[in-house]
């Protein structure tokens, strides 16, 4: 009886209301956001986000954008045939868009972007003759430019960036006459752009950028007069940068930067008289700036870095506009830094660093009371750190290094209240920073990266320092500081490098050193006058990779606590007066003799003369490694700690069904499960200890074994952001990507959950002599690809896209079956960085970091895609990712030198392979090539990670068919197959020279 009476409730309906009910039934509508789309109303024109006509009542509009909904697009759409707006775009719509969407006839705009839709475009949406916009942007479709879309002759919008479209513009694209928006930006579009595109005459945006479009830039694109704004970077455009685009009048934003033009910068673009952006940076662009651009009234942001510009800047850049960002870092430029540059007093980023400048910065840059950063670094520069300086409230940036500065710093410097980086080495600045700045530096408490060394700085180093509880970076090396290190250092809780060797520095280490959790890329206080024992507090540093205490007057032994350090991986104890054997642990026993050197009392390892210290690791548990990298959990904890109140108890929370999103490897969880799993978190289960918890080992009843990380309390405010950001990390699934189950909050603890891996990391196999040498090519190979495949996943397939930032050895886990695990991924995500402008602390590790990073502080894919190129080289040349100065400092440096000097790939590659075939010896030179080809010191120059996967599968490939048996490893290099700038990939099919 009840069914008959929906029946005829629904019957009382219109068709189009009974149409809509049919179309919500394929929604999913968690938030109930059209909950009054139901049979108890029949005027459907009442319901949420439906539209109807004053005249005749029949639904013109759906406008449910923003909703939540998920669910697929139902074809019954089509039965509403008034239909002229379907807004639905920001929701998470899946599946095809039905080719039935054709019969609406009078539909007029489709906005359907930022969902998850698939599949190609329907060519029936060609039927829609009077679409004007067709807006399907951030979604997941495919396939061809759709060119039937032709026939529609009114469409002004064609919005389809963000998606998975491939293959060539094709020339009929100038048959779209009306378009004034085309927006293909973000696909795969390969190929040239069709110079038809000039026969848009109404077109006023135009973007093309991020694809992979090659070719010149066609000048027929210089017909579109009524353009706006043109933006075609990040491509793999060649040749000149036409001259008659400075018929373009009207043009306000032109972006040509990332690509690989040449040639003069046109003097014609001065004739843009409209021009507010300028981008022609990340190219390959020569000669001088046109004199002409010194005159474009409305230019704001003007960006030429990273060219092979030369000659002298206009000097009248700045007087006649009102210049907000300006950077042509990167260049060959010469001459004075022009006086007006900041006439208007609207200058907010000023970069010019890297040039051969001359002369001082004028004094009307001094008092640019707008500035917030300004970058003069490695340049000729000349002058004093005047007090102007320091009045520059606004200025979070002062970059000076490199250049002829002298003098004192003035005291004013404490000034600089929001001030971040403060760059000033190498420079001839002199005086006594404890008697010219003493109390007041501990005003900058927004400092986060400080480097005064290669200076004639003198004194003792102020308590004030520990103050700066923001800094990561500190770098006073190479002055003449002397007096004791101040133990206040000890609260530079964020610091992860930390530089004091070549100074007069005199008393004890400070066992406060220990308590700097978060340092990981060095601690060099070696060529010192530090006296007394090594304290073991420096144990406590668990994530340091580079320790230098050598040339010092060191006594007493080595603490047991530093061998037990397994990210270290350089230390030099040299030149002391140590005693007593060295620790036997596996982190010593891969060290060179020749950091232990001058210590006529220390016993090294494999002496006769010595007895061994016992290893720590007999009586822990395997490395932390085994389950994920230490610097990931130690930006966990930092952004937990960060969180907001006290939660419901783990067991509450597993079992409550609001916990939708968040993901844990089976139903039922509670504390208690993982207190048994883990022995009530008993120490025999611990895996590995850091700053700021403890990895357990948790075996689970069924036998599943998964590793449960429990971070200390969170406090502070922003747990929302962070549980959202790691819920949605949760749902990443690839073989090759470590899995990240889930996280809770208890009082006991806070808990992340992990996937176990059995082997550990690749970079602890590969540092283990006995490990590395059962680890064979081809098993090196297949972790090669597999990390690979992994990282391209980030990169192609999640939405939005995934850059790790910390790509190294120690952070590709293997399983038991030594497949690789991609971990640490989403680092990024999971910190808020709204509460500290810096990514440094997270931007990767020393001997991985793209060396472009130095300079733009900007972290993209390509900055992954030269960490593992790094990485690359580990595999081949079983070499240390950081190698002596002497050497080149870093393993890339090495493997470009060695190249140029060796003979045969013998000599390059990781003697503890078999080299003894020659597939073997092949397919290592080509894979060294992908690695080299990675690192290529232009990101322009690097391949995408699909790039790196088809060039690894083609090295197999093409050594397999065309190598035959050999006895010999000697295999000739060429040092121009290593070294050239281009993207080709290196050969596989063909026998090559290394």
């Amino acid at each position: 009886m009840l069914f008959a009476c929906i029946i005829v409730l629904v019957q009382s309906l219109n068709e189009e209301g009974a149409t809509l009910l049919e179309f919500k039934m394929s929604l999913n509508d968690p938030f109930l956001n059209l909950q009054n789309w139901n049979y108890l109303d029949s005027n459907p024109c009442n319901w949420t986000g439906v539209l109807c006509s004053p005249h005749n009542h029949r639904v013109i509009s759906l406008h449910l954008s923003g909703l939540n909904l998920s669910g697929t697009l139902s074809s019954t759409i089509c039965k509403l045939p008034f239909l002229m707006k379907l807004v639905i775009h920001s929701n998470n719509l899946t599946g095809e868009i039905p080719s039935s969407v054709g019969r609406l006839k009078r539909l007029k705009i489709i906005r359907a972007g930022r969902n998850y839709l698939s599949g190609p475009l329907p060519v029936e949406v060609s039927e829609c003759t009077n679409l004007a916009v067709l807006g399907l942007a951030e979604n997941e479709l495919e396939g061809p430019f759709p060119v039937e879309l032709q026939k529609l002759d009114k469409l002004t919008s064609l919005i389809l960036w963000n998606n998975q479209f491939f293959g060539e513009i094709p020339p009929e694209i100038g048959n779209f006459t009306g378009l004034e928006l085309l927006a293909l930006n973000g696909n795969k579009f390969a190929g040239p752009i069709p110079k038809e595109i000039g026969k848009l005459a109404k077109l006023k945006r135009l973007y093309l950028y991020t694809n992979q479009l090659n070719g010149t830039i066609p000048v027929e694109l210089a017909n579109c007069l009524n353009a706006v704004e043109i933006d075609l970077s990040e491509n793999r455009l060649t040749g000149p940068i036409p001259k008659n685009l400075g018929r373009v009048s009207k043009l306000v934003l032109l972006y040509l930067f990332e690509n690989h033009l040449q040639g003069n910068i046109p003097k014609e673009l001065g004739r843009l008289k409209q021009l507010r952006k300028l981008d022609l940076s990340i190219n390959n662009l020569t000669g001088s700036i046109p004199l002409d651009f010194q005159n474009l009234r409305f230019l704001k942001d003007f960006q030429l870095f990273n060219n092979h510009l030369n000659g002298k800047i206009p000097p009248l850049l700045g007087f006649n506009s009102k210049l907000s960002i300006l950077d042509f870092s990167k260049n060959n430029l010469v001459g004075k830094i022009p006086e007006n540059i900041c006439w208007f007093q609207k200058l907010t980023v000023l970069s010019l660093g890297s040039n051969k400048l001359s002369g001082n910065v004028p004094y009307s840059l001094k008092t640019c009371k707008s500035l917030e950063t300004l970058m003069l670094g490695d340049n000729l520069l000349t002058g004093t750190l005047s007090v102007e300086y320091t009045r520059l409230q606004n200025l979070s940036a002062l970059e000076l290094y490199q250049n002829r500065f002298s003098g004192l710093l003035p005291s004013e410097i404490g000034n600089f209240r929001n001030i971040e980086r403060l760059l000033l080495s190498h420079n001839h600045f002199t005086g006594h920073l404890f008697g010219n700045i003493p109390q007041e530096l501990g005003n900058c408490i927004n400092l986060e990266r400080l480097d005064l060394s290669g200076n004639w700085f003198s004194g003792f180093i102020p308590d004030a320092l520990g103050l700066l509880v923001k800094l990561e970076l500190l770098k006073i090396s190479d002055n003449q500081f002397g007096g004791p290190i101040p133990g206040s250092l000890g609260g530079l809780v964020r610091l992860t490098e930390l530089q004091m060797g070549g100074n007069y520095f005199s008393g004890l280490i400070p066992f406060e050193l220990g308590q700097l959790g978060t340092l990981q890329i060095a601690l060099n206080i070696s060529h010192n006058n530090l006296t007394g024992l090594i304290p073991s507090s420096l144990g406590n540093l668990q994530m340091l990779e580079s320790l230098y205490l050598n040339d010092n007057r060191l006594s007493g032994e080595i603490p047991n606590s530093i061998g037990g350090l397994r990210s270290l991986m350089e230390c030099n104890f040299s030149n002391n007066n140590l005693v007593g054997p060295v620790p036997n642990t596996p982190t010593f026993q891969k060290m060179d003799s020749s950091n232990f050197v001058g210590n006529n009392g220390l016993c090294v390892l494999g002496s006769n003369r010595c007895r061994l210290l016992p290893s720590p690791s007999s009586r822990m548990k395997p490395s932390w490694l085994k389950v994920i990298s230490l610097a990931f959990i130690a930006a966990v904890c930092w952004a937990m700690r960060r969180a907001g109140p006290d939660f419901a108890s783990l067991e509450d929370r597993l079992k409550n069904d609001e916990l939708d999103g968040y993901y844990f490897p089976k139903e039922g969880f509670s504390y208690h499960d993982l207190l048994e799993a883990t022995g009530n978190f008993s120490e025999t289960a611990v895996l590995g200890k850091g700053a700021c918890g403890v990895v357990y080992k948790a075996v689970m009843a069924d036998g599943e074994v998964i590793a449960v990380k429990k971070l200390n309390k969170p406090r502070g405010e922003g747990d929302n952001s962070f549980r959202a950001e790691i819920s949605t990390l949760g749902t990443i699934r690839h073989r090759n990507i470590v899995k990240l189950y889930g996280f809770c909050y208890h009082q006991e603890g806070n808990l992340i959950l992990y996937e176990y891996m059995a082997n550990g990391s690749l970079g602890e196999v590969l540092r283990a002599d006995k490990a590395a040498s059962m680890l064979e090519w081809d098993a090196r190979y297949k972790i090669a690809l597999g990390a690979a495949e992994g990282l391209c996943y980030l990169h192609s397939d999640c939405k939005p896209q995934i850059i790790h930032r910390d790509i190294k050895s120690n952070n590709i886990l293997l399983d038991e079956y030594f497949e690789a695990h991609v971990g640490d991924f989403g680092l990024a995500k999971l910190i808020d960085f709204s509460l500290s402008k810096s990514m440094s602390a997270v931007a990767g590790s020393y001997g991985y970091i793209a060396p472009e990073y130095a300079y733009t502080m900007k972290v993209t894919e390509k900055c992954d895609i030269y960490s593992f190129g790094v990485v690359l080289l580990e595999l081949v040349t079983g070499k240390s990712p950081v190698q002596p100065l002497e050497q080149g400092g870093d393993l890339v440096t090495w493997a470009r030198r060695s190249i140029q000097q060796s003979e045969s790939a013998s000599q390059l590659f990781d003697q503890r392979i078999d080299l003894g075939t020659k597939r073997t010896v092949e397919e290592m030179s080509l894979v060294l090539k992908i690695a080299l080809f990675c690192t290529n010191s232009s990101p322009l120059n690097r391949p995408t990670m699909r790039e790196v996967i088809a060039m690894l599968l083609d090295a197999r490939e093409g050594v397999i068919a065309s190598s035959a048996p050999s006895p010999t490893s000697e295999t000739p290099l060429d040092a121009d197959d290593f070294s050239r700038g281009t993207r080709s990939p290196p050969p596989a099919t063909t026998h090559t020279k290394g």
